[in-house]
């Protein structure tokens, strides 16, 4: 974390609207990205992280450790897209989602990572825990320890997790090609 980023947080935690604002725009794109992939859908992820963000400023006084920022923003963002996605689960019958014209797809494009739709079918095939380690590790950049402290298990558990899901998945393209 850079100095600039650690005198941000100081100041948004001391009640500084501008350099919270900031601090968002240097996280959007990565809460946009890990939110499109986790809820599915466009204006899930959008709502998930107005949320995430509405509630991170609300309560950046609390944060105790500057250097925890990106996992406490992460944990606050994680929280919002489970409540995202579980009111569109109880809509289901209203909501489609089409996958051939993902926004995960045109923001993988942007970024230059290739989603094809058999690496979607591939995410689909592991366990939501699963795909959440698999997502913060390759689209968040996240380290097992930063990973194990948003989702609150301990950093062995998430790398044989995540080794296990990799292994899984590597196994569903095996078979699907």
């Amino acid at each position: 974390m850079s100095a600039q980023t650690k005198k941000l947080i100081t100041l948004a935690k001391n009640g500084d609207a501008d350099a919270f604002g900031e601090l968002y725009e240097l996280y959007y794109k990565e809460m946009y990205c890990y939110a499109c992939c986790v809820t599915g859908n466009e204006t899930l992820a959008q709502d998930a992280v107005q949320d995430a963000v509405l509630s991170a400023f609300k309560q950046i006084g609390s944060l105790k450790n500057e250097a925890a920022f990106k996992g406490w923003l992460f944990t606050i963002l994680r929280a919002s897209c489970n409540r995202q996605y579980t009111k569109c689960e109880a809509a289901k019958a209203f909501v489609y989602i089409d996958d051939e014209d993902s926004t995960v797809t045109e923001l993988a494009s942007e970024s230059n990572l290739e989603l094809s739709v058999e690496m979607r079918q591939a995410l689909e095939s592991v366990s939501a825990e699963e795909r959440e380690i698999i997502l913060l590790s390759t689209l968040g950049n996240y380290r097992s320890h930063e990973i194990a402290e948003i989702l609150g298990v301990n950093a062995s558990t998430v790398r044989s997790k995540l080794k296990r899901a990799l292994k899984k998945m590597r196994e569903y393209l095996d078979d699907n090609n």
